[in-house]
């Protein structure tokens, strides 16, 4: 379901029971694509960036890039994950999210909690139909 690719080349794999088996957490929030305020769970995203021994350190001044299904890509600071509780929502509403749902995975930001977060920079990074994450050097 999903591909991290660290930044010294290695390559993990999460299939939906890797991603299920890690702690889920909530953010309600509206978004600029969808209708009224929506719930999405998921996995934090420094926790899939972390792993194989991988410390905060090791990653929080990295940039990573962001692949969609639909060859969409975009580059954010690594920063991000740890300052503002970023999730890779595999649902919404209580559902599963499919490809045409924008899942099965979707970047989500706690757009209506922090006012700075409602621009279009951060926009731009709620990549949707995520496959791949890349940890840059």
């Amino acid at each position: 379901m999903l591909t991290v690719v660290d930044a010294d080349g290695s390559v993990r794999e999460f299939s939906d029971p890797d991603l299920k088996a890690l702690e889920w957490f909530q953010i309600d929030t509206h978004t600029i694509w969808t209708e009224g305020q929506r719930q999405f769970r998921g996995p934090l995203l420094r926790d899939i960036l972390l792993g194989q021994g991988l410390q905060r350190d090791d990653v929080y001044d990295h940039e990573i890039q962001l692949l969609a299904l639909n060859d969409f890509m975009v580059t954010m600071p690594a920063s991000d994950a740890w300052d503002y509780d970023v999730i890779l929502a595999r649902e919404m509403d209580g559902s599963l999210m499919r490809v045409r749902d924008k899942g099965p995975l979707w970047v989500v930001y706690p757009r209506d909690d922090v006012p700075e977060l409602q621009d279009r920079i951060t926009d731009e990074r709620w990549v949707w139909q995520l496959m791949r994450i890349t940890i840059l050097p």
